[in-house]
């Protein structure tokens, strides 16, 4: 058992396990936005106003979370995350009004994600993993986030009929205790074991913290990881908007969202194995270069399911392939030790990005009645984002020598 313990790939697994949760339903929920809408009385853009809290405040809590874990241990920071998400998602359940809803899904949601997501888990594999293989391992790691996506709504589109969306997320919930148990996992062998006496808190390196936000290159992959979060949220939580705006019934949102989360399962893996053997940040700009792409093809050709489906396969193998590349540049930069918080901010940036998506595509619908514009500005974003990368040259990473 010590033996299989001490396999960095078991590390690997556990932290893909934490993620498909912690994502998987996070990725899913925003699919019974409409649903909730009718139920609660609520216009859809209070609602998008209130997921888009919840990603701001998750990413807010991410880098502290990862400077808490680093300080005091990943278990204890994880399994109060986590039972701050389940509680949040049994508010949300139980809500009979706006307030109470927002309460449990924005606030105690965000923190609990925050507390539970890619910052903490990727560092934990990271510091496993040598310099060669690192990016590769982080790739099957991010892939448990959405591989929880594809089973969270495949789940969600075969039971929708039979529960509403107060007991789907009473459902939900009761899943989340998986991260608790596979947080012990993610300790280094010797901290997994019992001891007479707590082990000391490690000290928090503020100089070095500080002193990553002078760095350029960090500041472009904050910039990058920015426009990542706009197009996640935007299309997570407006997808079943996209879809009955076209005329297209319910179930091709759900089943969309499955499929990105399944193609991406072997995005981020091929973006982990490319990562390795080719330079990072111009693979980055290949990613959101596509992104573009592929969003204005959804905007010039006539919407069917077909097209929804063929456009979630591509966007699926782009979307979180960005996970373990952007990850494994802060790596290569300033090296494993503080990943939990250096990642953790340029998360923070992926959710103030994932706020405007989420806010800002409720607002642009109910203002023009069409999707047209946000869309338009996704792809813009896109492009942005792949000029962003390019001056990250492999000479300017040479430059850099990472303590471990």
């Amino acid at each position: 058992m010590n033996r299989i313990l001490s396999n960095p790939w078991f590390v690997v697994a556990a932290a893909a396990i934490i993620l498909a949760v912690n994502m998987g339903i996070r990725q899913t929920t925003g699919i019974m936005l409409p649903e909730i809408s009718l139920d609660l009385n609520l216009p859809r853009a209070e609602l998008s106003f209130g997921f888009a809290i919840q990603n701001l405040l998750w990413g807010a809590v991410a880098p502290f979370a990862g400077i808490l874990a680093e300080r005091y241990g990943l278990f204890r920071v994880m399994s109060v995350g986590a039972l701050l998400y389940a509680a949040g998602m049994v508010l949300a359940a139980l809500a009979s009004n706006g307030w109470m809803f927002f309460a449990g899904n924005a606030l105690l949601i965000g923190v609990g994600v925050g507390a539970t997501t890619y910052p903490l888990a990727l560092a934990a594999v990271g510091k496993r993993f040598a310099e060669h293989n690192r990016t590769f391992a982080l790739g099957v790691a991010s892939a448990g986030g959405s591989l929880g996506q594809f089973l969270y709504a495949f789940a969600l589109g075969q039971i929708d009929a039979d529960f509403n969306w107060s007991e789907i997320f009473l459902i939900f919930a009761s899943s989340i205790v998986l991260i608790v148990l596979f947080a012990k996992a993610l300790l280094p062998p010797a901290q997994t074991e019992t001891r007479t006496s707590a082990p000391a808190p490690q000290t928090i390196d503020w100089r070095s913290i500080g002193a990553a936000f002078k760095v350029r290159d960090y500041q472009l992959l904050n910039l990058g990881f920015f426009v990542c979060g706009f197009h996640i949220a935007f299309l997570s939580v407006h997808m079943s908007g996209i879809v009955a705006y076209c005329g297209l019934p319910a179930s091709v949102a759900s089943e969309s969202i499955a499929l990105i989360g399944l193609a991406n399962v072997a995005g981020v893996i091929l973006a982990g194995w490319a990562g390795d053997r080719w330079h990072k940040p111009w693979l980055l700009s290949l990613i959101y270069w596509l992104r573009a792409c592929l969003i204005m093809l959804l905007l010039v050709i006539p919407a069917s399911e077909p097209l929804f489906y063929l456009f979630s396969i591509i966007m699926g193998v782009l979307w979180l392939s960005t996970v373990p590349l952007t990850s494994g540049t802060v790596a290569r930069i300033f090296g494993p030790k503080n990943l939990a918080s250096l990642f953790g901010f340029v998360m923070f940036s992926h959710q103030i990005g994932a706020f405007f998506g989420s806010w800002w595509g409720g607002l642009i619908f109910d203002a023009t009645g069409s999707y047209d514009l946000a869309l338009i500005i996704s792809a813009a974003l896109g492009l942005f984002a792949a000029f962003v990368h390019l001056p990250i040259t492999p000479a300017r990473l040479q430059q850099y020598r990472p303590a471990n």
